[in-house]
């Protein structure tokens, strides 16, 4: 590496623009943090069918290489998972195209540092000779895995899901140890991965957000409408749980004391149980342009999750906007806020009782919301998350990080 300036290769699932999930910001704010070091970063991503790689112009990638993804949840796959050592997920993103396409580049460039997004991408990097090879676990997937298991009433889907969470918390460790250096989103993550037998160094780097994308939202009071909201990708079963739960569970205590109040469920790919859920009450938005307005008009924002893992973005973003959050503990799990930065509410009693207790103070509200904005801009804004990694990485590359 000449003048601390590194050439990166990036192996992601999913091709990371444009930036309409959590999965996407993440990805895409390390890449541009990382180009934005001066570092000479190339992107080696799965495409689905019809997707738009335009979406990418002007993004800081000195090459572009895409594979398109010619299967996903195939039968032979779903099969092995069951009577394979290999667990579904990871045979789910198995392809002879794409090895072939990380090779080619392989043999014309010498990268430095090749980070791959994932663990199901870690088939393609581990034992490749690479001076340091970094695996970004955005979750610890074995254990969402598991919670989901325990979670789900369809008695197969609970059987193959607890049966693909044993094989696939064998198959993370084994691979995080075959890696110079893993990043995970949170110290309860970190955590995890050390219990479960990880040896390698574990640099915890957060998810985070861009602060200044939402100033005008936070220096606007919250409109005059008696609304609260949950803003997330509605396809992804953790959101899925948690907004069902809130509505059948946490609402109708609300409502009992605010008849007029509106939630507004605002995410793209809501699947039929979740519009079925709309009402009077119940605003299921779909895909937005741009979130802000939600963001702005609501009083309060909610995160009911039940399954916890990685980082939320979501109450990163509701944070910067200024705006208070009632989440459940695991909804929050990740985030290191001080009292009054957050409010934490499990039981649907308590829930309840948190978001009426804010929506009837006005003083609270942005008493909380600007102290959890100036807490998010100095931890978690994406120049301050970046630049961590990017020490870290130069730590790496000059053999300077130990196993901690």
């Amino acid at each position: 590496m000449e003048s601390d300036v590194a050439r990166i290769l990036m192996l992601t699932a999913r091709f990371p623009f444009p930036l309409d999930d959590g999965w996407k910001i993440r990805t895409a704010s390390l890449l541009r943090g990382l180009a934005g070091a001066g570092h000479e970063v190339h992107l080696l991503s799965f495409v689905s069918s019809g997707e738009d790689t335009g979406t990418a112009a002007g993004e800081p990638i000195s090459e572009l290489v895409t594979v398109p993804r010619a299967k996903a949840y195939a039968v032979t796959d779903l099969l092995g998972g069951l009577f394979l050592g290999t667990p579904f997920t990871v045979l789910n993103y198995r392809d002879p195209a794409f090895a072939r396409a990380y090779a080619d580049l392989l043999s014309r460039n010498r990268y430095d540092v090749v980070q791959v997004e994932d663990v199901v991408m870690a088939q393609y990097a581990a034992g490749r000779e690479i001076p340091v090879r970094v695996l970004d676990m955005h979750n610890v997937e074995s254990d969402l895995l598991r919670r989901f298991a325990d979670e789900t009433a369809n008695p197969l889907q609970k059987l193959y899901a607890r049966l693909t969470a044993s094989k696939l918390a064998r198959y993370e460790i084994a691979t995080a140890n075959r890696f110079e250096a893993v990043l995970t989103c949170s110290t309860d993550d970190r955590d995890r991965l050390r219990s479960f037998g990880a040896t390698r160094p574990i640099r915890v780097t957060p998810n985070g957000v861009r602060t200044s994308f939402y100033d005008e939202v936070a220096a606007s009071p919250p409109g005059e409408e008696d609304a609260i909201a949950f803003v997330a990708s509605m396809d992804y079963h953790a959101n899925i749980s948690g907004v069902a739960h809130f509505v059948r569970h946490i609402l109708p205590l609300i409502l009992r004391e605010r008849p007029s109040l509106r939630f507004y469920v605002v995410g793209k790919n809501p699947p039929p149980p979740i519009r079925a859920l709309a009402s009077p009450n119940v605003v299921v938005t779909g895909a937005v342009d741009d979130v802000r307005p939600y963001l702005r008009s609501a009083s309060v924002i909610v995160v009911p999750l039940l399954v916890g893992g990685g980082t939320r973005l979501k109450i990163l973003e509701a944070m910067a906007s200024g705006r208070p959050v009632v989440s459940t503990r695991l909804g929050a799990e990740g985030i290191v806020a001080g009292d009054g930065q957050l409010v934490l509410a499990d039981a649907p009693a308590d829930f309840a009782a948190a978001v009426l207790s804010l929506l009837a103070d006005p003083v609270e509200r942005a008493r909380i919301g600007t102290a959890a904005r100036a807490y998010v801009a100095r931890t978690y804004d994406w120049s301050v998350v970046t630049a961590g990694l990017n020490d870290f990485l130069e730590d790496l590359l000059a053999g300077e990080v130990a196993a901690t």
